[in-house]
């Protein structure tokens, strides 16, 4: 990986999930798509929402990231500029994942953003899964540890921050013609209702045939039987998290069973101390 001090600093510091090279030099396109949600917060099931919609129902496809790549995460045995190679190949539209906040992500105000918020509580209980779930060599490689408990996972996540600054630092453009800010509990509810809204946000035309597929392929039940195309893969091809774990439970409210009062109140009382009103609102917190 190149010395990252000769760009901008705004790129951040090469990890095992962010190469600030990749984002330095991406070259965004007008047709090009960003999901850029906090980790936890219906990301996957955003890629494969999108997936499906741009073509038109493909149930047939080998692993999510192949066709809606993680734009920032490094690529073993790749150079950054072959990485930006293989993505100027890719088909158009192209749609890509990214964490960036909104400071940090290429193509803003050219490419399409799509960005789905959740409630806090459920990303950090979903995060601490996440965690536990992978395999040893998945976290070495991400840089990641396995949590003791889970009192010091909220505390970690809490210190991280992931979640605050990236709903912080997109919540100014939720009004922009350019982002389509959506609330994973409405896409839960009536997801029908928000392929046809992603849609009309990005100008696609999605036939009744089309729509009826994509609500089946991202389904809870058809992603959790076919978890292998969701766990990421690495470049040996091995799956990153223990078998049949990666899709998990994908429920709203399901925090309640896991987290004590005391935890619970320090992620809403940093929400609160971080976010405006208006945007607590939004979030329903």
């Amino acid at each position: 990986m190149s010395d990252p001090a000769s760009i901008d600093p705004k790129w951040g510091q090469p990890d095992g999930t962010h190469d600030p090279w990749l984002l330095a030099h991406f070259q965004a396109v007008e047709s090009d798509v960003l999901i850029t949600t906090a980790p936890k917060a219906g990301t996957t099931w955003m890629q494969q929402i999108l997936y499906q919609m741009r073509s038109g129902g493909d149930p047939y496809f080998d692993n999510i990231d192949a066709v809606v790549p993680w734009l920032e995460r490094p690529r073993e045995g790749k150079s950054w500029q072959q990485v930006l190679d293989e993505y100027d190949a890719l088909p158009r539209p192209r749609l890509f994942k990214t964490h960036c906040t909104a400071e940090q992500t290429p193509g803003l105000g050219t490419a399409s953003i799509v960005l789905t918020v959740r409630d806090p509580r459920e990303c950090c209980v979903s995060f601490y899964h996440h965690l536990m779930n992978m395999t040893d060599e998945a976290l070495e490689a991400s840089g990641h540890q396995r949590p003791d408990s889970f009192a010091g996972h909220v505390d970690n996540w809490l210190e991280f921050a992931a979640w605050y600054r990236n709903v912080k630092s997109w919540w100014p453009y939720h009004n922009d013609e350019k982002v389509l800010l959506l609330r994973y509990t409405d896409l839960k509810r009536d997801l029908a209702a928000g392929i046809d809204q992603i849609a009309a946000f990005l100008g696609w035309e999605v036939t009744p045939e089309q729509k009826a597929q994509v609500l089946e392929y991202s389904s809870f039940d058809w992603m959790k039987a076919h978890d292998e195309k969701f766990s990421v893969q690495a470049e040996s091809g091995k799956s990153a998290f223990k078998p049949g774990h990666f899709i998990r439970q994908g429920k709203v409210g399901a925090y309640r069973d896991q987290i004590t009062p005391e935890l619970e109140k320090k992620i809403i009382n940093r929400a609160y101390a971080e976010l405006e009103s208006e945007c607590l609102h939004f979030l329903g917190i």
